[in-house]
């Protein structure tokens, strides 16, 4: 089986990417930083040495880097068998009505645009699979308005729209379209953050609900699940 995860050398995709290798699935990683997915690769391979890894460094906020993933992906691989986009950005608490305009523009980019391009690309490699399965990382910020952080609940609201719309597209195909909706977890967003961590989820909690998706039956399908912290969000 091969995965593809983007956004997975740090917090929901790195606990995701290591709940694949312990299961010895060959990975294909994706980040910005070719430095961490190098010392990532090496983790990996240390950990689990039989199975096979690729990385490809990209900044999914620009399309043309975009475009170089996804060459460089048919390239490499003949099949993918599951596509967890991850990869997301949150760019701070503002009002819509007062936040630089760039600010919605990189939130819709990296949280919308980029799976967009993505997944309709990927689609001929997943159509060869037995198991095709497309894993989308929404948030419950797809489901609430939050007038704090506008850019980032508007992208993701986008996001999950787009996965719904997957969903009914892909099913004569036979695809499955999974999108989970975590609520608070921890990542490096939160250092420094004044609050016990244990009032969040932490990241393997999310790569749990991953591996739940993935080992249902071929005529099962975790559509959508919503989950955050047990005392509630923030």
């Amino acid at each position: 089986m091969i995965t593809l995860i983007t956004g997975a050398t740090k917090g929901i995709g790195r606990a995701i990417t290591f709940a694949f290798a312990e299961r010895e699935y060959d990975l294909c990683i994706t980040s910005r930083s070719a430095e961490d997915l190098k010392n990532m690769q090496k983790e990996l391979l240390g950990k689990f040495p039989e199975i096979k890894i690729q990385f490809f460094a990209a900044d999914l906020a620009v399309k043309k880097e975009r475009e170089q993933l996804v060459a460089q992906i048919n390239k490499s691989y003949s099949g993918l068998d599951i596509v967890v986009n991850n990869a997301g950005v949150y760019l701070g608490s503002e009002s819509m009505l007062s936040e630089k305009e760039e600010i919605m523009r990189q939130s819709m980019e990296v949280n919308l645009f980029a799976p967009y391009d993505l997944t309709r690309s990927l689609i001929p490699l997943l159509k060869k699979s037995k198991q095709p399965h497309i894993i989308n990382i929404c948030s419950v910020a797809s489901l609430q308005a939050r007038s704090g952080a506008a850019s980032y609940s508007v992208s993701k609201h986008a996001f999950l729209g787009f996965s719904r719309n997957l969903r009914a597209e892909l099913m004569p195909h036979k695809i499955k379209v999974s999108s989970l909706l975590p609520g608070s977890t921890w990542s490096n967003s939160w250092a420094g953050a004044d609050l016990p961590r244990e009032r969040l989820m932490e990241p393997e909690d999310v790569a749990k609900v991953v591996l739940c998706a993935i080992d249902l039956s071929p005529s099962a399908l975790m559509e959508e699940v919503v989950f955050g912290p047990m005392e509630g969000e923030f």
